[in-house]
């Protein structure tokens, strides 16, 4: 299953086309946090970014299938909040958990960040991947598949 969080929805197309790649079903993880132009987004936005166990998903799934996708920007050069929490509070400990981060800029180190704040957790480590989400040019859905075909399953177009 892909669970994902995404503000502005650039983070979701990649949770789609994932789960067409992958051909599994997708759920969105859901905050408060969707409050856009607001002094108080902007306090929960920092906090979000930099607080230390993530920001509260408000629909915590009742049951975790046996291998996830977990999808979630990058902002502040570390995962977002709400992924954070989840993968604090969820029972995850049966779970082979796989990351995919957007970013506007797919750092490296933002993808190593997020595998050591993986470590942390009791569950099956899985793999962590990072792909570029610019707020100037919306991602090419056909694009997007095709680099995952790629990076996730191994196979060349």
């Amino acid at each position: 299953m892909i669970f994902y969080y995404s503000r502005s929805k650039k983070t979701k197309i990649f949770a789609e086309a994932l789960g067409e790649v992958v051909n599994m079903p997708v759920y969105e993880l859901k905050s408060d946090l969707n409050e856009k132009s607001s002094f108080a987004f902007l306090i929960k936005a920092l906090g979000m970014a930099f607080g230390g166990n993530g920001y509260p998903v408000s629909n915590m799934p009742s049951s975790i299938p046996q291998e996830i996708y977990l999808c979630g920007p990058v902002y502040g050069g570390q995962m977002v909040g709400p992924p954070r929490y989840f993968l604090d509070k969820a029972n995850l400990s049966d779970t082979k958990v796989n990351l995919l981060l957007t970013a506007s800029v797919p750092v490296e180190k933002y993808r190593r960040k997020a595998l050591d704040y993986l470590n942390k957790i009791p569950c099956k480590h899985g793999e962590a991947y990072i792909f570029a989400a610019s707020d100037k040019v919306p991602p090419e859905l056909d694009v997007i598949k095709e680099q995952m075909r790629e990076i996730i399953l191994g196979e060349s177009c």
